[in-house]
């Protein structure tokens, strides 16, 4: 952990307390069958909000990553203890997720330009890979193949306890049907309800600096390739001159 996010941990320890009583409180919404007044239940989403920006905005800061930030803005979500947390980055054009749902709380991101996927070296599939040590990994798919398309390469389409399998799996079949894996999906980092905050902070904000890193290379690869064709036209106009 690196001196910042030391001094960040250091400064939130002591809102922890509140901080899990309010948890127990909001989470009381969901799974306790008992009436709260209608103020009484604003505060409580109040205060959570505060505290998933908070959380959020630490994991950001933790990463030293160089960036500038839209936020927050808040998505209720239509499931129990459904609530969460974005800011976007500046740079890439893409918002980070933090919350929680039905199985604990979260952290995601959309794949951005994953058509760029075939591109990507080792490293990127390290970080992927990586993302494991952190917490429990998840995709969301955006888009699923028809059943007819299932029922014609059923070998190809078997499960896997993989989530990174499964990942390549969707580029190669997206690739072979449509030439390119566009709108792949969400990358989502799991861990359960009773997870400490400074566990949470810390795991979360290794796991949020590969996951900006993920998405940054696949951003790369976009506008690298966008550079190279404008300077190679450039060039050729110049000759043409």
């Amino acid at each position: 952990m690196n001196r910042e996010a030391q001094k960040i941990i250091k400064e939130l320890y002591p809102k922890f307390p509140e901080w899990d009583r309010d948890f127990r409180e909001f989470l009381g919404l969901f799974y306790r069958d008992i009436l709260i007044p209608e103020t009484d239940e604003q505060k409580i989403w109040d205060s959570m909000e505060n505290i998933y920006a908070t959380v959020l905005e630490s994991i950001i800061r933790m990463t030293g990553i160089s960036d500038k930030w839209d936020g927050p803005e808040f998505l209720p979500l239509a499931v129990n203890a459904g609530l969460e947390v974005f800011y976007r980055s500046d740079k890439l054009k893409c918002p980070f997720y933090f919350g929680t749902d039905e199985n604990g709380f979260f952290l995601s991101a959309d794949m951005i330009y994953s058509e760029n996927i075939r591109k990507m070296d080792d490293r990127f599939w390290f970080q992927m890979a990586e993302l494991t040590r952190f917490g429990k990994l998840d995709l969301w798919e955006n888009r699923v193949f028809p059943e007819s398309q299932v029922r014609k390469e059923p070998w190809f389409h078997r499960k896997s306890k993989s989530r990174i399998f499964h990942l390549i799996r969707s580029a190669v079949a997206w690739e072979k049907e449509e030439g390119f894996a566009e709108d792949l999906g969400m990358i989502i980092i799991r861990w359960k309800y009773d997870t400490a905050w400074e566990e949470l902070l810390c795991k979360g904000s290794a796991a949020f600096h590969n996951l900006y890193r993920i998405n940054e290379a696949l951003w790369k690869k976009e506008f690298s390739g966008t550079t190279r064709n404008r300077g190679r036209l450039n060039k050729g106009l110049t000759c043409d001159k």
